[in-house]
């Protein structure tokens, strides 16, 4: 039990640290990821000079061909994404979209991406 003690201390006092304290999603920071690492792909619209220079993005027109009106091509105007839905796509991928390593997108970024994406989202 003694040995145990010291343990405990060490283990309680690791958990309370600061560097370990949970934050609340940040919608601001969220945008600013998403400005970031989504937008080039999933903006609502592209420059009108350059690589996309139709002002078409790939992933944006690739969801409006997908859906043809029913839901909004443009992420930020969804109101129907779940969290565990953008988790999911941006982990793992889904058809021509790659998967974001936590190196590109920590966790904690991909949760305030979620609380900007899902801001408006209808329950």
């Amino acid at each position: 039990m003694r040995q145990a003690l010291p343990l405990l201390a060490l283990f309680a006092a690791t958990i309370t640290h600061p560097a370990f304290a949970q934050t609340a999603p940040s919608e601001k920071n969220g945008k600013a990821v998403f400005n970031k690492w989504c937008a080039p792909c999933h903006g609502a619209e592209a420059p009108k000079t350059g690589m996309f220079a139709t002002g078409a993005l790939p992933g944006t027109l690739a969801l409006g061909l997908k859906y043809q009106g029913k839901v909004p091509a443009v992420l930020e105007q969804r109101t129907d994404l779940t969290p565990a839905f953008i988790k999911t796509v941006v982990r793992h991928g889904l058809y021509g979209m790659p998967i974001t390593r936590k190196t590109e997108i920590s966790d904690g970024e991909l949760d305030d991406v979620v609380a900007y994406l899902t801001r408006n989202r209808k329950p």
